[in-house]
């Protein structure tokens, strides 16, 4: 009885933080921003934290899937996040510390697909470089990356885990 006391004592303060917690979502992640060339180095971590955009940030704390070099999240059709993913892929996430600027891209790959649970959707995360260009869209979360350059990582979608 009096564990049951003490968490309904600690709830309170645990939802009233803005980082992910458990099943429940947080809003803005909050560390230093850093950039990175790949997300090879995520696999030394269990988990990160995704924050996506809509009318406020929206973050939750996913596990880290490495396949070869690349990190990948797989999304339920369901969550609220995966709704706000599809709507930008301007994403940020904070692997230990630091926050990465990213971008999600969905894969459509039917053999990586298939290293997934069914029915999820695949996406890789690539790391946006440091260029002030892209740093402030990926600060902003309001305007999608467009380029002429029509490569997959531009485009939002790859078709091979390469």
């Amino acid at each position: 009885m009096s564990r049951a006391i003490a968490a309904m004592a600690v709830l309170p303060g645990l939802l009233a933080c803005q980082s992910p917690f458990l099943l429940f979502s947080g809003g803005a992640l909050r560390g230093p921003v850093a950039y990175a060339d790949s997300f090879a180095f995520a696999g030394q971590y269990r988990t990160l934290e995704l924050e996506v955009s809509g009318e406020s940030p929206y973050s939750v704390i996913l596990r880290v899937v490495i396949r070869g070099e690349h990190l990948y999240i797989d999304a339920a059709q369901r969550r609220r996040w995966h709704t706000l993913l599809k709507q930008n892929q301007m994403v940020r996430v904070k692997l230990g510390g630091s926050v990465y600027p990213a971008r999600a891209v969905q894969i459509e790959d039917p053999d990586l697909i298939r290293q997934f649970l069914p029915g999820r959707t695949i996406y890789r995360l690539l790391p946006l470089p440091a260029e002030s260009s892209f740093r402030e869209r990926a600060k902003a979360h309001t305007e999608p990356m467009v380029s002429a350059n029509t490569s997959p990582i531009m485009s939002g979608k790859l078709l091979s885990p390469a």
